[in-house]
């Protein structure tokens, strides 16, 4: 696999598909989260995708944009999703959202060692608190 189908394969497998085998597979053990998260391993990795899993029903993951150079591979990703679990303290709303994020990934060996990324907290606390839907 490639570096850019290993983090492909890393969004539509944990976050669209929950086969978290796949990110202890492609993840280093010693996998560093440089995003707030700040997992330090695939285990705590694969414990994050789980949260998001519980905030988020139905989560679809579109790519974007996918470039990569040397061992650095860069994507901006749409994720959309049912909000079924309290997120950023905000219970449950049932509403649908989407949102765009950029993470860039270290690939080595053919497993993620290091990533950089940062969801649009504020946006989607604003679309998360709105008093009506849209």
């Amino acid at each position: 696999m490639t570096n850019k189908e290993i983090v492909k394969g890393f969004f539509v497998e944990s976050y669209q598909n929950h086969n978290y085998d796949f990110v202890l597979q492609y993840v280093a053990k010693d996998y560093v989260d440089h995003s707030p998260a700040n997992a330090r391993s695939n285990e705590e990795a694969v414990g994050i995708l789980k949260l998001v899993e519980n905030m988020f029903s139905d989560m679809k993951i579109e790519v974007l944009d996918l470039f990569e150079e040397a061992d650095m591979v860069a994507t901006r990703i749409r994720y959309t999703g049912i909000h079924t679990g309290e997120c950023m303290g905000i219970a449950a709303t049932g509403r649908k959202i989407s949102f765009e994020a950029l993470e860039n990934f270290k690939v080595v060996d053919g497993q993620i060692t290091e990533s950089w990324g940062y969801w649009p907290d504020l946006y989607i606390k604003s679309c998360l608190s709105r008093s009506t839907p849209g």
